[in-house]
């Protein structure tokens, strides 16, 4: 028996000191994330949705994008400045008439009657100096959410025209301005 207890103490204290592990979900950004797992068993659970506060479909809740999951939107206002208006009476022009690319409608018109010396918000005026469109809408996520917004504008006989992209920002008034040197230098002769 006095030489079973040397064997017998031994046991409990190689015993006890194994270490216990405790599974458990590791990832902070899941629902059931357990702070004391020491090894990832595989049972994560996720909210799926938009996890961006700019997008339309924000969900705060969500832990998880997919691609493209969040929905956008925005406003543009365009606008000539002064050298435009200068531009378009000593050219003979009378307004530009300006199309969206990405479906090919007509958007309206500005004259050349009006200028702005700093961008306009995001309001019709009636006396036709800007020209608000929207809301624009587009897909996107948190870390991609700007988008290519792609107009064009033509003189009021249709000879002169050009094709601008600009990056628009959701949630926000995105003042485009004609400017003399994209007519100037991006001129298309149309027939």
């Amino acid at each position: 028996m006095k030489k079973l207890l040397p064997v017998f103490l031994v046991s409990i204290v190689f015993f006890s000191c194994e270490e216990s592990r405790k599974g458990g979900c590791m990832d902070p950004i899941a629902e059931n994330y357990n702070v004391l797992a020491d090894y990832d068993d595989g049972s994560c659970v996720y909210i799926l949705g938009c996890t961006d506060p700019q997008a339309d479909n924000w969900d705060p809740n969500a832990t998880l994008e997919t691609i493209d999951i969040c929905n956008y939107s925005a406003e543009v206002v365009f606008y000539l400045d002064y050298a435009t208006s200068v531009y378009m009476q000593n050219a003979g022009i009378s307004f530009y008439a300006f199309y969206d690319n990405n479906s090919n409608d007509p958007l309206g018109f500005i004259d050349n009657d009006h200028y702005w010396l700093s961008p306009p918000q995001c309001i019709q005026e009636n006396d036709f100096s800007n020209l608000v469109v929207g809301p624009l809408y587009w897909t996107g996520n948190y870390d991609n959410y700007e988008a290519n917004y792609t107009w064009s504008v033509f003189a009021d006989d249709g000879n002169i025209g050009t094709i601008v992209t600009d990056i628009i920002y959701p949630n926000s008034c995105n003042p485009l301005v004609l400017e003399p040197g994209m007519i100037k230098d991006n001129t298309t002769k149309l027939d």
